[in-house]
């Protein structure tokens, strides 16, 4: 049984609310599913529209046969978590909001990574304000090593230190312990000989005539405070207030007057030197992503941007801005619109402006990101009590909840995988969390309506839209189980994630490095899988390839888009 059915994609509209035959009047969706039991009223593959790549707008009225068969298993990567989960649980239950883990000494070694990615970590973070670049190296060896040798599809974050002020590395302790009411001493002096007890060195060379006594200082975005009380040369003697854990390499903010002072962090760069000799060192490994700290402006990101293409062409490294100062947030859309992606990181902006506007300011990030089609990563002290105990305060996962309802893309784990005592149930809280907050949003019929504005630069671009708009309202409407999108550069994958539709997309790449960063996004299960301009052909071969894996059955209705020919088809495993 075969339906042909047609319609224009019209750039007004991007909902699909009537098909039109050649023999009959137009009708509702609606009444495709009542004249035909679902998973069985499509059987043969149905092109619903297509247009050439040059825009023109060309409308096929009927389906191409297949002629050619596969036998390509060599070309064909799925990540081994993934595989395996489909198996068992079916399309439904695969998780949608990505997870990143922060690598560290808790995690470094090669049995406890592997335990992070069998656990679900998407992206391995390096924080380059600890360790050395040969550790570095070494975590990026094994998280590449795992992936070929067990089948995942890891990509690694590098993250910058920044040029902000902050905290030296605690003399080579792994951390110190500041209680109240102890005397410590802030100074820009180098000691060759171990460093003093309470004694804590600062990068900055002017922060002892900067501050005044009286100011208050804010350790790692507020976990520790003290307040100025004294003065002597490079020194300055502090009394602390709020007792907490003391970091290496911590952030280090000072307010006056209940007002936080930035002028001297202003005139800082936001990519010092040690960070460009740490982002040669990302593109000479071949990294997935750079985060830069404490962006200020777009024009840091072009410029970075500019940079990496220069130093490796043919790169695909993606550059995230970190929003965690004033000057990120007055610079917003600027900055997100220049970047591949955002970090909303809490900590250090829950430093630079009043605790009770973290959450909208998180919100609006998240917002702004879909709407501009930008991966947005939340994170900062997500689970930070699970650095020392096994389990999480309720609180903290109401505030996993929270950041999954808003539909961010991923979720990422600091200290609590880097340093942390129970780095694996961290994780393991993390994904449960995520997995139960979507299958309840799924399950309640939650659809969206948020506005998409219209992101694209060309009338091909426009067109890519609204087939992707179109394409997850009607998976929404259809109930489909997956949709299928074959993407070269992967942004029509990105277009379909940025819909958030209920069911997962699979996305079918041909280079590894561009199906690793896809997985920083919603609801994308990237493939690495050979393919041709013949989306008939391609899907014959996806079909054969996931049935012989056991991760697709016959009858399984999909859709399947592509940005090669701009294509849409609906139809079931045959």
């Amino acid at each position: 049984m075969s339906h042909v059915l047609n319609f224009l994609v019209s750039s007004s509209s991007c909902s699909p609310t009537t098909f039109a035959t050649s023999k009959r009047p137009a009708f509702p969706v609606s009444a495709v599913r009542s004249r035909l039991p679902m998973k069985t009223f499509l059987r043969t593959p149905i092109v619903i529209a297509s247009a050439s790549e040059n825009g023109s707008g060309v409308v096929r009225s009927s389906a191409t046969q297949v002629h050619d068969t596969y036998n390509a298993v060599a070309d064909f990567e799925v990540d081994a978590v993934t595989e395996a989960e489909l198996k068992e649980n079916g399309f439904r239950s695969t998780r949608r909001t990505k997870l990143i883990c922060t690598i560290g000494p808790a995690t470094c070694g090669i049995e406890q990574l592997e335990a992070l990615a069998v656990g679900g970590m998407n992206v391995a973070r390096i924080n380059m304000c600890h360790g050395t670049r040969e550790w570095h190296r070494m975590v990026i060896e094994r998280v590449r090593r795992l992936n070929e040798e067990k089948g995942f599809a890891v990509a690694i974050m590098m993250d910058t230190e920044g040029s902000e002020i902050h905290m030296g590395d605690l003399g080579g302790a792994s951390s110190a312990k500041a209680e109240d009411g102890e005397i410590w001493t802030f100074t820009v002096r180098a000691f060759d000989s171990p460093i003093p007890r309470h004694t804590i060195n600062v990068n900055y060379d002017g922060f002892a005539e900067d501050v005044k006594v009286g100011d208050e200082l804010l350790i790692d975005g507020g976990m520790v405070r003290f307040e100025v009380i004294q003065k002597i040369g490079p020194d300055v003697k502090c009394l602390c207030t709020d007792p907490g854990l003391l970091l290496p390499r911590a952030n280090l903010t000072f307010w006056r007057d209940a007002k936080l002072v930035s002028e001297r962090n202003a005139m800082l760069p936001t990519i010092s030197s040690k960070d460009w000799l740490d982002i040669d060192f990302g593109i000479a490994e071949g990294v997935d992503f750079i985060a830069i700290s404490f962006v200020k402006s777009a024009e840091v990101i072009k410029h970075l941007k500019s940079y990496i293409k220069a130093h490796s062409p043919n790169s695909d490294i993606a550059v995230i801005a970190k929003i965690e100062s004033i000057d990120s947030l007055k610079n917003l859309e600027e900055i997100i619109q220049a970047s591949d992606g955002a970090m909303v990181a809490r900590g250090d902006l829950g430093a630079q402006i009043p605790l009770e506007q973290v959450p909208s300011e998180q919100q609006r990030i998240v917002q702004l990101c879909r709407q501009l089609n930008k991966p947005v990563i939340v994170a900062s002290q997500l689970l930070e009590s699970m650095i020392e105990y096994p389990i999480p305060t309720r609180a903290e996962v109401a505030d996993i909840s929270e950041a999954v309802r808003q539909r961010g893309d991923a979720l990422m784990l600091s200290g609590e995988s880097a340093m942390g005592q129970y780095p694996e149930k961290a994780l393991s809280v993390l994904r449960s969390a995520s997995l139960r907050i979507e299958r309840s949003w799924r399950e309640q019929k939650h659809h969206e309506v948020i506005e998409l504005p219209s992101i694209a630069s060309s009338f091909t671009g426009s067109i890519s839209e609204e087939i992707c708009n179109s394409a997850a309202k009607m998976a929404n409407n259809l109930e489909v189980d997956a949709l299928f999108v074959y993407t070269k550069n992967g942004h029509m994958a990105s277009l379909l994630s940025r819909c958030r539709p209920d069911c997962p997309i699979f996305a079918f790449t041909t280079t590894t490095s561009v199906r690793r960063r896809l997985n920083l996004q919603w609801g994308l299960t990237p493939f690495r899988l050979s393919f041709s301009n013949d989306m008939e052909s391609n899907l014959n071969k996806t079909f054969s390839l996931l049935k012989a894996r056991g991760m697709v059955r016959s009858g399984d209705l999909i859709i399947a888009v592509s940005d090669m020919l701009q294509s849409v088809q609906v139809m079931n495993v045959p």
